[in-house]
Formats: structure tokens, sequence, C-alpha cells
């Protein structure tokens, strides 16, 4: 990255942001909605990445989020970001939501969500820009979490070479029992870059799209689960109209998988782009909450079935490293009692 590039710690790009969880940020049960969650998320990778480079980024790419438990309104929900990793015009995010019960209400904090992140830099043309930045451990508990980011280096590789595909692809989302929304890009939309839809905002419209598939095929309660690894081949500006269809694309016991397909259109310039492509999960849920089996089970094609089987096994797959990251950033930011 050449003589000029300027050394940060994993531990000196840490960003906390505090949330407290309100009735207008749940579900009908009191719990976080998963698009709004996704959300936080994203603004607090966007911010550590942001505070390092000096500049703007956008998105990029995105493991696994997984959301382990429901925070609730009355909770306060604490994000915790760090750089862990960087590349000459990339920085990658750890983030970490845990929730901690309001004050004078019993109950210690507890794991909600975790993610890792990929922000490109980018000028004010939306153009990669070299940073200058070169992050990397600076002690025993931070060189666990660049053993992950190196990791996720690898992980990422078939993400990013996936996205030239992506871009260039304008069919319709291969699903059953699909659905389509519509949104116009105003300034409200923005965060990490003026001009352009940031990714916080952008989740939560992934995940009420998908959620309207999941509740109208179930005629049921249903809550978001997770969302797939993703890369993003294409930003969406202020002024596009972006157009996300959403369908079941596989099933389980008590979960419906919902495949996502986001486009971006400019009716005045004549121009349509594909932004992303992604998977969500969702679970039924009864009146206490609890997951229970789904009402309704849709008929999906043994190459549907087939390829959501392999979808699922490397979600299962991933989820079980999870409890071992949650302990190693649990412990990086002394959250240990």
């Amino acid at each position: 990255m050449g003589e000029a590039a300027r050394r940060l710690c994993i531990e000196s790009t840490y960003t906390p942001v505090v949330h407290p969880v309100y009735p207008r940020h749940a579900n009908r049960y009191g719990t976080l909605h998963g698009g709004e969650l996704a959300g936080w998320v994203l603004e607090a990778g966007g911010m550590a990445a942001m505070r390092a480079t000096g500049g703007y980024v956008v998105l990029g790419a995105i493991d696994y989020l997984f959301i382990l438990s429901p925070a609730r309104v009355g909770e306060n929900l604490t994000v915790h970001a760090w750089l862990i990793g960087s590349t000459r015009h990339t920085v990658d995010a750890l983030v970490y939501a845990e929730a901690a019960p309001a004050p004078g209400r019993e109950g210690g904090p507890r794991p909600v969500a975790l993610s890792l992140q990929t922000f490109v830099a980018v000028d004010e043309s939306v153009r990669p820009r070299l940073h200058g930045v070169v992050v990397s451990p600076c002690s025993v508990e931070s060189e666990a979490l660049a053993v992950l980011h190196r990791m996720w280096l690898e992980k990422r590789r078939p993400l990013i070479e996936e996205r030239t595909r992506i871009a260039s692809d304008l069919s319709p989302l291969d699903a059953v029992f699909k659905s389509v929304s519509h949104k116009f890009v105003s300034p409200v939309d923005e965060f990490t870059l003026p001009g352009v839809l940031d990714a916080s905002r952008l989740f939560r419209y992934i995940d009420e799209t998908a959620a309207v598939s999941a509740i109208r095929y179930t005629a049921a309660p249903m809550v978001t689960a997770s969302f797939d690894a993703a890369v993003f081949a294409a930003p969406a500006y202020t002024g596009d109209i972006i157009m996300l269809e959403a369908g079941i694309t596989g099933a389980g016991r008590s979960s419906l998988e919902i495949g996502v397909k986001i486009f971006a259109e400019n009716p005045v310039r004549g121009r349509r782009t594909a932004i992303a492509r992604l998977y969500t999960v969702f679970v039924s849920v009864g009146p206490d909450g609890r997951p229970r089996p789904l009402p309704r089970r849709p008929t999906l094609s043994p190459k549907r079935e087939k390829e959501f089987m392999e979808r699922r096994k490397a979600r299962e797959e991933r989820r079980r490293q999870i409890a071992e990251i949650v302990e190693q950033v649990r412990s990086l930011a002394g959250l240990h009692s």
C-alpha cells in the first residue's frame, strides 16, 4: 500500500452505537423488526469505515447476518463495530449487537446479531479510491479477529466473482409465490455517501418485501431469522426507483427461505441495473412468539429443493461458528462480567 500507508490497530477503530428499542421499531410481539436491526448493524459498520478511511464508503459485500435472539421494546441495543482488516480499496468490519435491559429491569446482556461487512472506499463519483489505511491487530485479543478477517477474504472471493454476472442479469427472480415492491430513492435514504441509496436503508426495504411474501403465503405471523451473504453489484441513486422482487425458494419445518432480487431504474435516463440478489430466512411463530410448524408448506421442484438444501447446509455450518466469534468480540470489548 506504499510508504504513506497509515497503520490502525483493530482496537482503535472501535465504534459503539446505542439504540433504545421503542415501540415504533417493533412487531406485534414487542421485538425489534429484523430490517431495523440490520439497518442499525450496517450503520455502525459504515460509521467505523468512514472514520478510519476519512471519506465516503459504500457496502460491497456482507456475510451472513444472523439474528441470535430478539431485542425487545424497552431494552437498549448496543451495536459494537470494529474494522478487522483492509485491502487497497476496502475495509472489513465486524459488527456485534447486544441487548441489555432498561435500567431497573431484571436480566443480563445477551447476543442479538453478528455480521461481517466489506466497505469500499469511494470518491464523490462512486469510483474506488485508495484509502491509505492498514488495519492490523495490536493485542492477543485482536489477533483472533485478524484470523477471522483472513477467513472472510476467502469466503467473499466467490461473492465478488459473481458481481459482474449479477449486475447484468435483469431476468425476473426465480421463485414461487412472489411479491413485488417499488420504492423511490429520496435524500432520507442516504447516509455514507450523498446521492446514493445506503445499504442500511436498503436492508429495511429487503426485509419488508420478503416479509410480505412469507406472511401472505402462510397467512400467519413470521419473524426474520437471518440474511444470507451477498455482494452488491451496483449502486442506486437518489431519484431512482428501486424494484424488489421476493418469493419462496425453500422451506424447513418452521421456516421459509425467501429469495430477493433488487433492481434500480431511472426512467428519465432510461437506465436499469441489477443491484443484488440474496436470501432471507423467516420463522413461523405462535401466539407466544415461539417457533411453530409452518401452517402451509410450498411444493418445490426437485431442482429448487436441491439448491435450497445446499444453501441451508452452508447456512447451518456458518451459524455453528458464531458462538466462538461472539466470545472473541465480547472479550475485545471488555463485555465479560
